[in-house]
């Protein structure tokens, strides 16, 4: 931090010592430099207090130091180190309000000129440090001078939200503009922006957030409002109506105006206004300072309180009947507290110089709690004291001594919320802090009324002790299988994922957002349940059973095939392995256990297969546990951590996880299948051989070989050929072809068989029929044909006198054969086993037939080769003994 000459600790006794609620204890912290309180605000686990050096009345320095009053008794000194236009240290322009987690912003005026004033927003780290300057909006011009009255910045009371700025845009109409988050040069985002009417010239409004990101709009139609910005008219006047909206700046709509409260009684009038509503209430309220004023007497004043719902239904206006209110209150204040209700605090001038400060608490629904025992004797200005709380129960209140100091007070509170932070739930299964056991399927919340299911979530988280939660499930609230109500509608049953408790001695805790449950009777919309608050941990082992190394396959949905094929070529590895980062989150599992293997079609989607490793500790969950939860994981995806994630979105929930067996394992039976098919063929062609030992009966083999291996081709064509990009028209085209070639080519044989061998075209004239089928089987392979001439098993009907040169082509046909069918089909064979993730019966077969028949061919080549040499060689060995 940038700190300035000192850096004071100062042990502060509300956090070393547990004094009881009403107890006081003080300590003073001396200023060095002529320095008072300007403004306060409430970080939780710290406050900010901006400090000036006043001027004169109206101005003070140009310079914007802060002091940080930590939770742990700390005070750090910073400045921010940006200098803005010396004109916002005037009439109190600029404003400085927290920002998410980490931030801070001052809002400011860039300019006194007419044509280019402007409002913008500086982000500071809470060092003070620059970070980014964002335009809001120009500073409206009213009756021709520039005008900032009224402009504010209202935070959420939580940082999931962002925040509204607000400003008069004429007499009549406040504009307002929503911003959330940071861009990527970390400026301030512009949701959205919008406009509210005022029923009065610089009617007095309030704003105030409410539950999912809504914030409420108050205005009053009376004549002598108070504005500090407008001098109050005649104190007599008896019109007063209250208007409340719901700006619901995320969903871009408005609800309302609606009138929660008007008053028509002669003498009647307002002084003072202010509004709470917090998370945990299921309604807002309004305090009015009411002043009734009749001529010639004392005018007598009391508080009425006005409780009204989101949809501007008023259910109850009562008085403070434990609160006096006299003519001596100057100021009136309302804050939330950290641990539920408000504290209302009145500040009244007891003489002309000295005030008295008063507080009460009031419980969530702004009802009396009790009274804020604040010491007898303290005495605060009007402008120098700053109220807040830490999240550890303690209050705590700053009082400005004089210039060079400043006095802080502090007291525990009463806890007015539940554990849950929720007055609304009862109770919960699992307890807070308790135990459950590994696998729970389901959990139930119970509300002290009946209730009913809303829109919003239900999301489950597991705590990595690293600061970093890991989304285990997310459930909507509206009605489904999931949820079951009890009979009187007071407990909501949740069915949860078996995966989503699935690691034993873990921290969970369960969020449950604004909206997710409505109040059955009203409809009103109820607060949820925040990070941390319903936690528990789980108990049990892991199974100890080992389970080897496996893999599963997985499919992309059609947009995630398109979106894969659609990524640069270098990107497409980055896709794979920030898919495997996402997927070992959501299991949740060490990433080194995973690796992802690419790719095969199934109907044009991508087919993937994910290998797991074994677990190397007894901790994590084993090979099994992991498929049988990544399964259920992605067929529940809309409410799992699948979808959360970009590249994990894009799984298709109705292929699931589907885990791939080992080959022989999976496929025992079909091998021992075609074994007895094998052995069956080969006891035949014993049996036959033994009988006819003069016939070629080995055809019985080949013949079995070739009419499978043909058939296998076209069975792989038509159901595997899709599968792997690239060889479904290879495997056509070297399918068709040779088949083509073969049956022309034995067609020609058989012709010129008939034409030029009288001895075949007697034996033909008897066996047409028979010549006719094998010239079309021969389209799978031509030494089908030599089948004629082999008399296998004695059947005299293949006695067909084909010549040599009939052979010859037959020979050389199928020496063709090898290289534009058998070589080309077995790499076609190769290559989808390297492309594809699934392996299974149609392909192994396929390569196995394609293997067999290739190498018999080479083989027989070989060896008629070597015959045909050694013919050759005898032939001239005896025409040289006959030339002798």
């Amino acid at each position: 931090m940038n700190l300035s000459s000192y850096f004071i600790t100062i042990a502060i006794f509300f956090l070393l010592i547990k004094p009881l609620y009403s107890s006081w204890n003080n300590i003073i912290y001396n200023e060095t430099e002529r320095l008072v309180i300007a403004q306060t605000f409430d970080l939780r686990d710290k406050t900010i207090l901006h400090m000036t050096r006043p001027i004169n009345e109206t101005c003070v320095e140009a310079k914007i130091d802060l002091r940080i009053l930590h939770q742990n008794g700390i005070i750090e000194v910073a400045s921010i180190d940006y200098q803005i236009p010396e004109h916002n240290f005037c009439n109190g322009i600029f404003q400085i309000k927290r920002y998410q987690l980490n931030y801070l912003l001052v809002l400011y005026v860039n300019s006194t000129d007419i044509e280019s004033a402007s409002y913008y927003v500086l982000l500071v780290d809470y060092e003070g440090k620059f970070i980014s300057n964002t335009y809001l909006a120009p500073v409206s011009v009213i009756n021709g001078s520039l005008y900032t009255c009224g402009t504010t910045i209202t935070s959420y009371t939580t940082e999931e939200y962002g925040i509204l700025f607000t400003t008069y845009e004429s007499e009549t109409v406040v504009s307002w503009s929503y911003l959330d988050g940071l861009d990527d040069k970390r400026n301030i985002i512009k949701i959205n922006n919008g406009k509210q009417s005022l029923k009065t010239p610089f009617g007095p409004y309030f704003v105030s957030p409410r539950i999912e990101g809504n914030f409420i709009f108050i205005t009053y139609d009376s004549m002598n409002a108070e504005n500090k910005c407008v001098e109050s008219n005649d104190p007599t006047d008896i019109r007063f109506i209250v208007y409340v909206s719901y700006l619901k700046p995320i969903m871009n709509g408005v609800d309302g105006p609606f009138i929660i409260y008007q008053s028509t009684i002669p003498h009647l009038s307002v002084d003072k206004f202010v509004c709470g509503n917090t998370r945990m209430s299921m309604s807002s309220f309004c305090i009015l300072v009411m002043n009734s004023v009749k001529a010639n007497k004392k005018s007598k004043k009391h508080l009425l309180k006005i409780s009204f719902q989101d949809s501007g239904s008023v259910f109850n206006i009562e008085k403070y009947s434990n609160l006096k209110f006299d003519d001596n209150v100057i100021k009136l204040e309302l804050y939330n507290l950290y641990y539920g209700g408000f504290l209302l605090s009145l500040l009244k001038r007891t003489d002309k110089i000295i005030n008295n400060l008063q507080g009460t608490i009031l419980n969530n629904d702004g009802n009396y709690y009790s009274n804020w025992g604040l010491p007898t004797d303290l005495k605060v200005t009007q402008e120098f004291y700053a109220i807040g709380d830490f999240n550890n129960g303690t209050m705590y209140l700053i009082v400005q001594e004089d210039e060079f100091s400043w006095k802080i007070s502090s007291s525990n509170l009463p806890r007015i919320s539940n554990d849950y932070n929720n007055p609304c739930v009862n109770k919960t299964f699992p307890l807070i802090g308790s135990n459950v056991w590994i696998s729970t399927s389901q959990i139930n919340i119970t509300y002290n009324m009946p209730v009913t299911l809303s829109i919003n979530n239900f999301t489950i988280y597991q705590d990595d002790n690293n600061g970093v939660p890991i989304l285990r499930q997310s459930i909507p609230g509206n009605p489904s299988k999931v949820f079951s109500l009890s009979n009187d509608n007071r407990t909501i049953h949740i069915n949860v994922l078996e995966s989503t408790f699935n690691k034993p001695n873990a921290n969970y805790y369960i969020v449950i957002d604004d909206n997710a449950v409505k109040d059955l009777i009203s409809n009103q919309p109820l607060a949820g349940v925040g990070k941390n608050y319903w936690n528990f941990e789980t108990s049990g082992i892991n199974d100890d059973k080992f389970a080897d190394d496996s893999s599963g396959t997985f499919s992309l949905t059609a947009d995630g095939t398109k979106y894969y094929y659609n990524l640069p070529q270098d990107r497409k590895s980055e896709f794979f392995l920030q898919l495997k980062a996402d997927l070992a989150k959501a299991i949740p599992i060490d990433i080194n256990r995973l690796d992802i293997k690419c790719c095969e079609f199934d109907n044009g989607q991508i087919i993937l297969i994910l290998f797991i490793k074994c677990k190397m500790n007894k901790n994590e969950r084993n090979v099994i546990d992991v498929i049988k939860d990544l399964d259920m994981l992605i067929r529940e995806k809309e409410t799992s951590p699948i979808s959360w994630f970009n590249t994990t979105n894009f799984i298709d929930a109705t292929f699931g996880f589907k885990q791939t067996h080992d080959f022989f394992d999976c496929y025992k039976f079909h091998i021992i299948g075609i074994l007895i098919g094998i052995i069956t063929i080969g006891l035949i062609y014993y049996c036959i051989k033994k009988k006819y030992p003069k016939g070629k009966n080995i055809f019985i083999f080949k013949f079995s070989l070739i009419l499978l291996d043909f058939a296998l081709d076209i069975t792989f064509i038509l159901t595997k050929g899709n599968k792997v990009n690239g060889i479904l028209i290879p495997s056509i085209i070297f399918c068709v072809v040779p088949t083509t070639i073969n049956i022309i080519l034995s067609i020609s044989i058989v012709l010129q068989e008939i034409t030029k061998n009288k001895n075949f075209y007697k034996w033909f004239k008897n066996n047409t029929s028979i010549v006719a089928l094998f010239t079309i089987l021969a389209g799978t392979d031509i030494e089908i044909l030599n089948i004629l001439t082999s008399q296998v098993a004695g059947i005299m009907i293949f006695n067909a006198p084909i010549s040599v040169k009939a052979e010859s082509y037959i020979f050389w046909g199928s020496f063709l054969g090898l290289f534009i069918e058998d070589i080309p089909q077995l790499i076609i064979q190769v290559i989808y086993i390297n492309l594809t993730v699934t392996y299974d019966t149609i392909p192994f077969l396929t390569l196995l037939t394609s293997a067999i028949i290739l190498a018999n061919k080479i083989v027989s080549r070989i060896y008629y080769s070597i015959i045909q040499l050694n013919i050759k060689k005898r032939m001239s060995n005896m025409s040289s003994i006959v030339g002798s």
